[in-house]
């Protein structure tokens, strides 16, 4: 192919799909990441920095971005590193639990997937938790945890489904009392709990809880593909250094192999650039408009299951495809909750007042309308 026929067909493609900046693109948990963000990104995205040796200053970086994002979540001098995202990170925790001598993994339904395909790829003992108002119920985890013995506790700051909180401190507490370790997956919610909820403990201020995920490009503002995991000390990380006798180092940190320092410097340059005030003064706004969301929502007298903690909104209804295929057709791209049957609204950056005044309209309409089902 020619270049135009190349470029012809992107821009086809491109325009044939929704883009955050363009588009009513409301489920999702990214969003347009920022110029500075960008910038980094595009000045380090060729260097591959599993080369620990011959790009040591990149792994400066990498330890100054996590330093960043672990002092929100409670940690000062914690270590991690930054991954392809919320699943490679829950995976590496579950892996770290697992070289640490923990073969059970305690989790409620309300836990991200990527939980339970980590067990099931590690090959570890999956054992569900009963929830109560769909966060992990702390009496049923406690019996559990007597019946089955020590494990990694998993827990959730901002659920995919409803954006609810999990009780971190008294499952930490649990923990403690049967010999457990907690991981926290704050992918979404650890850019925003900690700064509209500053009296609660949901990180490292719980001694159990070894590691957390903290998702850059959601609401960090970075470019996909930007995770994170802060582990609580180097002991901890240490199981995800494998030998590499070819690299000078001799060793590569991480489940991947090649690693872009794009992630990297694009993370290391917007925690910098935003710092916790930015980060705070986003959560309040986002925090903002969803209320007005869910205000709206009542208003039409749609039911939502729970009071969404963070800015994740889920909207009950009984015919969940039809209802997202009549929003599809308005041009907006919302998601489907998983726990009930309704539609989720993530309210990203980009998900603006106008933005969700346009959906509450079309959401009216359709509930007054009947849609086809095909």
């Amino acid at each position: 192919m020619d270049l135009s026929e190349i470029m012809s067909r992107l821009t086809e493609v491109i325009k044939s799909v929704p883009v955050h900046y363009r588009d009513g693109l409301l489920g999702s948990m990214t969003t347009q990441p920022h110029p500075v963000a960008k910038a980094a990104f595009d000045m380090f995205q060729n260097l591959n920095a599993n080369d620990l040796e011959l790009y040591g200053p990149v792994r400066e970086l990498e330890l100054e971005a996590i330093e960043e994002l672990g002092s929100f979540v409670g940690c000062r001098g914690c270590t991690g590193y930054i991954t392809s995202g919320g699943s490679e990170s829950n995976l590496a925790a579950l892996y770290l639990a697992r070289e640490h001598g923990l073969e059970n993994v305690y989790y409620a339904a309300s836990a991200h997937h990527s939980i339970a395909k980590a067990a099931r790829l590690l090959r570890m003992r999956a054992i569900a938790v009963s929830m109560t108002s769909y966060r992990v119920d702390a009496s049923s985890l406690r019996s559990l945890c007597r019946a089955n013995g020590p494990g990694v506790i998993v827990v959730t700051v901002g659920t995919t489904s409803m954006g609810l909180i999990d009780p971190v401190e008294e499952v930490s507490e649990v923990a403690d009392d049967c010999d457990s370790v907690v991981h926290v997956d704050a992918a979404l919610g650890g850019l925003v709990a900690p700064f509209m909820y500053p009296d609660r403990r949901l990180g490292f201020e719980n001694g159990p809880v070894m590691s957390v995920t903290l998702d850059p490009h959601k609401l960090g503002l970075a470019p996909i593909p930007a995770g994170g995991l802060i582990a609580r000390d180097e002991g901890w990380l240490r199981p995800l250094y494998f030998e590499a006798s070819y690299y000078p180092a001799g060793v590569q940190l991480g489940l991947l192999g090649t690693r872009s320092a794009g992630p990297i410097a694009a993370t290391w340059a917007i925690t910098k650039y935003m710092g916790r005030e930015g980060y705070s003064a986003q959560a309040r706004e986002l925090m903002r408009r969803t209320s007005r969301l869910v205000r709206g929502v009542r208003e039409l007298g749609l039911r939502l299951p729970a009071e969404p903690e963070v800015p994740v909104v889920c909207i009950e209804s009984d015919d969940e495809l039809g209802l997202l295929r009549a929003m599809r057709a308005r041009g907006l791209y919302a998601y489907r909750c998983g726990l009930v049957s309704g539609l989720r609204v993530v309210v990203m950056p980009h998900v603006t007042d106008e933005l969700i005044d346009r959906f509450l309209r079309a959401l009216g309409g359709a509930d007054r309308t009947p849609w086809p089902l095909r």
